[in-house]
């Protein structure tokens, strides 16, 4: 926006105008993110920017825990300091490489490209340049992604969305041996049970409940749901599902809870009769997702079942899919571009303070469309 671009900039015109006229020099520290916040009136987060800008120029040089210096090197006296008070490697490690990593499942018109939108927004900003990997959700491509920036050593922090995050992972060896670097790791969507890493995402419990309430209150009590087994979301939603009906007095039968593994849930097509065999008592069900929800609704149709008359569904994500299906769905929204900024707020802020926790639940809420009957008894 031009008014944030003209306070961030006026912060950069000031170091310029300091280095021409001599009073900054080579080598000289620069004041304080809070010590410039307060001279300027401006945000962490404005003064962030500007820095950030100064170090793309090569006007500034940043030092992880010393500070920022004028000049495109450390000073001399600095340099020696930290050579002599870490090994080769962590002295290297400290330096600013203004890199940030980020691992991703899957690169498609889905919600990846919203939060990873959002996500380079905040890190452009910040003056990080953002590295992009994809695992398409396999433990042998996270493995090698994860080798290859040990190797580099090159980035100041990582972001990551987990593979197949319900299930034992064998590349968590690797994610220890990344923090121990003292590398930030932050994860989005999903986490590890195994290491304790802090992530952003959103309410899984609460997501899965308001899309069981919006059939609930639409009368309906047989509601079945589909979930993914190998995805971490799939037991939390499921919990949001059952507390709803427990909530409402409904019975839960179990036949018409169904789990999917990750091919089962990008292949539907090929079990169609299974699935709609297993909801067939059902006038509602709740979707893992709207990738599930899009799949069960041509696979309903095909088979001469009618939405919402005969089955009402409900997804969630609130993606694209929801909008373009034979039959609009109704869904619970992930916020996607916000959930990304999010992500790269905290993970700068966990770059200049160890100590914080970057952990944050984002707000989700129903989005109705025609995929939901009323329901009479």
């Amino acid at each position: 926006m031009p008014g944030q671009e003209a306070k961030y900039q006026q912060v950069i015109d000031w170091v310029k105008r300091n280095i021409e006229d001599g009073t900054f020099r080579e080598g000289d520290k620069l004041m304080s993110e809070n010590e410039m916040s307060s001279r300027f009136g401006l945000s962490r987060q404005t003064i962030r920017r500007a820095t950030g800008e100064l170090v793309n120029q090569k006007l500034v040089t940043r030092m992880q825990g010393s500070g920022t210096y004028i000049g495109s090197q450390l000073p001399e006296a600095l340099q020696a300091e930290n050579a002599d008070s870490m090994a080769p490697a962590e002295a290297d490690l400290r330096r600013p490489h203004m890199n940030i990593a980020v691992i991703s499942t899957f690169n498609e018109s889905y919600i990846f490209p919203g939060i990873l939108k959002g996500i380079g927004e905040v890190l452009t900003d910040y003056g990080y340049a953002m590295q992009v990997s994809f695992t398409d959700n396999r433990l042998n491509r996270e493995a090698a992604i994860l080798q290859m920036l040990l190797e580099k050593n090159s980035i100041d922090g990582l972001i990551v969305e987990p593979v197949k995050s319900a299930l034992p992972n064998p590349n968590i060896r690797y994610y220890k041996q990344i923090r121990e670097k003292g590398i930030p790791i932050l994860f989005f969507n999903a986490f590890y049970p195994e290491i304790d890493l802090p992530c952003v995402r959103i309410d899984d419990e609460a997501a899965a409940k308001t899309a069981t309430q919006m059939l609930l209150d639409a009368g309906h009590e047989k509601i079945g749901a589909i979930f993914k087994s190998d995805d971490g979301q799939g037991p939390l939603r499921y919990k949001g599902y059952m507390d709803a009906m427990s909530q409402a007095g409904c019975r839960t039968d179990q036949t018409s809870v169904i789990w999917l593994d990750t091919p089962a849930a990008t292949g539907m097509e090929q079990i169609g009769d299974y699935l709609l065999g297993r909801l067939k008592e059902c006038s509602g069900v709740v979707c893992y997702n709207d990738q599930i929800a899009y799949q069960l609704i041509g696979i309903a149709l095909e088979r001469g079942i009618r939405i919402p008359e005969d089955l009402s569904v409900v997804g969630i994500d609130d993606s694209y899919l929801a909008g373009v299906c034979k039959v609009p769905f109704s869904s619970v929204a992930h916020p996607k571009e916000a959930l990304g900024r999010k992500v790269a707020e905290n993970l700068v802020h966990m770059i200049s303070d160890p100590a914080f926790d970057g952990s944050c639940f984002m707000e989700s809420h129903a989005v109705m469309r025609g995929s939901i009957a009323e329901y009479n008894v």
